[in-house]
C-alpha cells in the first residue's frame, strides 16, 4: 500500500534511515567512506542515516552514488513501504533504469506518451516477466548440466595414482 502524502515525516524518515543503514551494510561500508563518497561530513552522514535530518532528494542521490545503489529505488522502497527493495534492486538499477527507458520515450514521442494505455505497459511488462522467467530457467538448466556432468565425471573410475604404469616386462607378460 502506498504511503499517505500525509503520514507523518518521521516515519518516512526512519524508513529512509532503515534502507540507508541496510544498503550500507550490504555495500561493506563503513558511515566514514560513504561520508567520503557523499562529500559530507561524517556528522552530516550520521545525521542523514539516523533520519535526524529533513527529507532531503539531493543527499539520497549522493548516498546512491556513494554507495552505488538506485535512488530511485530507495524512493519507491520509501514510497510503498518497502524497504527490502531498495536492496532488491541495488545492482541491477531496474528502477532507475525504467525511468531513463521513459525518458528517452518521452524525447522521442513528447507529451504523446500520456496517451499510451496502461494496458499496453502492462501487455509489455508481461512480456519481459516471461522472458525473465525463461533466462532463469536456462540459468537453472544450464547450472543443473554442469553439476550433472560434474558428478558424471567425479564417479568416473579414476586412473589408480597408487598403480604404476605398466614397464616393458610387464608389456611382455601381457598385463
Amino acid at each position: 500500500m502506498a504511503a499517505s502524502p500525509k503520514a507523518p515525516l518521521a516515519r518516512q524518515a526512519r524508513l529512509l534511515s532503515q534502507i540507508v543503514k541496510a544498503i550500507r551494510k550490504e555495500r561493506h561500508m563503513t558511515g566514514a567512506e560513504v561520508a567520503v563518497g557523499m562529500g559530507v561530513s561524517l556528522r552530516t552522514y550520521q545525521d542523514f542515516e539516523a533520519g535526524r535530518r529533513e527529507f532531503d532528494f539531493n543527499k539520497i542521490r549522493l548516498f546512491a552514488k556513494a554507495t552505488r545503489s538506485d535512488a530511485v529505488a530507495i524512493l519507491l522502497a520509501i514510497y510503498f513501504n518497502w524497504p527490502d527493495l531498495a536492496v532488491l534492486l541495488i545492482d541491477n538499477k531496474m528502477a532507475t533504469a525504467f525511468f531513463i527507458v521513459m525518458r528517452d520515450l518521452f524525447t522521442e514521442v513528447g507529451p504523446r506518451l500520456s496517451r499510451v494505455p496502461a494496458g499496453l505497459l502492462v501487455s509489455g511488462f508481461r512480456f519481459i516477466r516471461d522472458e525473465v522467467l525463461k533466462l532463469f530457467a536456462r540459468q537453472d538448466a544450464s547450472a543443473e548440466d554442469y553439476i550433472e556432468r560434474a558428478i558424471n565425471e567425479t564417479y568416473e573410475t579414476p586412473d589408480d595414482p597408487g598403480e604404476a604404469p605398466p614397464d616393458d616386462d610387464d608389456k611382455a607378460r601381457g598385463r
